[in-house]
């Protein structure tokens, strides 16, 4: 079960350190005490901010797993390339470890379907720092990203408290003109009808009205990303023959919890793009450092 809460307006603190990991326990009762607030079992108050040119998202989250177990899985980038497929955008994820950095490619294409060599690789540095025991901290970053969009910058911290594990979550990036441009194109065609989770009004007992446009675009592509950690670790115990089969299914099951915001294709099509796209991308890590097509830079 994934417990959510989210905070905004604030920058997201550096949580891995002692006074961190000390406000991430103190968070962990209202978490627990939120969840069973809310008609849905599962807390969803999440909420994001677009200021000047710069869009982000953060969320608190308790997940029913030992810290070391998330700690184990979460520290190697060859993991994050078995969770951050389980996104319909992402076709392919690749890693590289060098002596100095260690690379990891996320390819963006649409929703069905594409080869990552069709796609646009995404590069990102990805460092686990060593902060204090029983903490973990992964941050994930790029100078510069699709569509113009600039210092793209993801944060992952997480303790154990009483057996489970609160973590924090911080995405952010700024946008460019040509990105500005871009998404006004996306949310004038295909997303006009898309809306996150956040509520920003709505008649008293009438049907709730959500955020739109930069905002549920952020708020749409963070869940999605809570939603595969969660099924990622919930099927680490599967064999590993059945392992990928039973998350893809389980990452799809979660998404459709939510179809008003993030139902985007069938189960048999979202299933059959990502056994297609997980040969690519097995083909694919053999070589990753081949140069792809549409490449950033860091």
């Amino acid at each position: 079960l994934l417990l959510l809460f989210s905070l905004i307006g604030t920058a997201l603190p550096v949580w891995a350190s002692d006074d961190g990991a000390l406000q991430l326990r103190k968070l962990y009762q209202e978490l627990r005490d939120l969840s069973q607030r809310t008609p849905f079992g599962v807390p969803l108050r999440m909420h994001s901010e677009e200021r000047n040119d710069q869009v982000t998202a953060e969320v608190f989250a308790i997940f029913e797993h030992p810290f070391d177990t998330v700690k184990a899985a979460l520290s190697s980038p060859a993991s994050w390339c078995e969770i951050a497929p389980l996104n319909v955008t992402v076709k392919a994820c690749t890693y590289q470890i060098q002596p100095h950095e260690t690379l990891l490619t996320l390819y963006i294409g649409r929703k069905y379907y594409q080869r990552p060599q069709e796609a646009a690789s995404q590069p990102y540095q990805f460092v686990v720092h060593a902060g204090v025991p029983g903490t973990l901290s992964v941050h994930m970053s790029a100078l510069k990203g699709l569509y113009g969009t600039r210092a793209h910058r993801f944060r992952l911290e997480a303790t154990g408290v009483e057996g489970r594990t609160v973590l924090a979550m911080h995405t952010s990036y700024v946008q460019g003109a040509a990105a500005k441009l871009a998404t006004a194109i996306y949310l004038a065609i295909a997303g006009r009808n898309k809306v996150g989770f956040s509520r920003e009004g709505g008649a008293p007992g009438g049907a709730p009205e959500y955020v739109k446009g930069h905002r549920g675009m952020v708020e749409r592509n963070i869940m999605r990303y809570y939603l595969a950690l969660e099924a990622f670790l919930d099927t680490q115990t599967v064999p590993a023959p059945h392992r990928f089969e039973a998350r893809i299914n389980m990452a799809y099951e979660l998404m459709e919890r939510y179809p008003l915001q993030l139902h985007d294709l069938e189960k048999a099509e979202y299933l059959d793009a990502k056994r297609r796209e997980r040969e690519d991308q097995l083909r694919l890590q053999q070589n990753p450092s081949g140069t792809p097509l549409n490449q950033n830079g860091l």
